[in-house]
């Protein structure tokens, strides 16, 4: 009877045991991916690369399209961009830097509205329309403190707590990005001389302190949506970190806050983008679309306006 039931156990193990690989036949379109966000007084930037599957582990492919135009819906003003190729990070090597169209001079004014048009190829023409919301002001920016972090795990970590107070209107500004850049000049030897150069750092949002919802983004800073906020004057505190090492920079460093007022489709592509990627790593999450609004292709073309200011970092 023991025999039986092994012979019985080792049967059911072996069916167990085996497994079946499942290929799945489904068609695959490789569109054009598209992201750019444009602003009045910046350079026009534009992104193209191909999609990926879901499961791919292939590198991104860039693609160099025949022609890119940004075209002023209004005034019919045509701008062709032109495509830059980044070089080297000298203090970053191993960072892969990738090419990218670009208008030559600053193309966009505030209040209109704009058309992409992308030309890769005999594939269907590429567009996307965007318009850009009005300008928005930073009242004040303060430091309240920085100062070097005691814990000595943690060299040339420092910590800066700041505030700012902006006027928020909903007939002008419905949803806001807030970024922060960290600046700071080292001494660097070329040849016989040395030379100051200015380096940039984006600073770890350590704590954030606001009367209204906010989502951390994924590039940089907090996206805040307008129809959660009172109309009036409102007040941001926060805490950020830097690595720095003050014995390199011959001068103070200084925090640079930038705040822009985003149109709906720039919110909605980095609210959704930081949620997914925020939950990527689990199998049990629930899918998140990521918007698109380009025509035969995927992507975002989405505008914003902005005010920034700056504060120096005094111990």
């Amino acid at each position: 009877m023991l025999s039986r039931f092994t012979a019985i156990f080792l049967l059911l193990l072996l069916f167990w045991s085996c497994e079946e690989v499942v290929e799945l036949d489904v068609a695959f379109d490789p569109a054009v991916v598209v992201v750019s966000e444009v602003a009045p007084g910046r350079q026009a930037r534009v992104s193209l690369s191909r999609a990926r599957p879901i499961l791919s582990q292939s590198p991104t492919e860039y693609v160099v399209a025949d022609e890119v135009t940004i075209l002023n819906r209004r005034t019919r003003q045509n701008t062709a961009l032109f495509l830059h190729e980044p070089d080297k990070d000298t203090l970053n090597p191993t960072v892969e830097q990738f090419p990218f169209y670009l208008s030559r001079e600053p193309i966009i004014t505030g209040g209109t509205s704009y058309e992409l048009m992308v030309k890769v190829g005999r594939e269907a023409p590429i567009s996307a329309i965007t318009t850009i919301p009005q300008q928005v002001a930073i009242q004040s920016l303060n430091l309240i403190d920085f100062s070097e972090n005691i814990d000595p795990r943690e060299d040339d970590k420092f910590n800066i707590d700041f505030n700012l107070s902006f006027n928020h209107n909903s007939r002008t500004s419905a949803s806001y990005h807030l970024i922060f850049y960290f600046i700071y000049a080292v001494q660097q030897g070329i040849e016989s001389d040395t030379v100051l150069l200015n380096r940039l750092q984006i600073p770890a949002v350590e704590n954030i302190s606001m009367q209204f919802p906010y989502t951390f983004d994924f590039e940089n800073g907090v996206l805040i949506r307008g129809e959660d906020m009172s109309e009036g004057t409102h007040t941001i505190e926060g805490n950020l970190s830097v690595n720095f090492n003050q014995e390199d920079s011959p001068f103070p460093p200084e925090l640079w806050v930038e705040l822009r007022n985003t149109n709906a489709d720039y919110q909605n592509y980095h609210f959704n983008l930081s949620r997914q990627l925020s939950q990527r790593d689990s199998i049990l999450s629930q899918a998140i679309l990521v918007p698109s609004n380009v025509n035969n292709g995927l992507g975002v073309f989405s505008g914003y306006n902005l005010d920034i200011q700056s504060v120096r970092l005094t111990n």
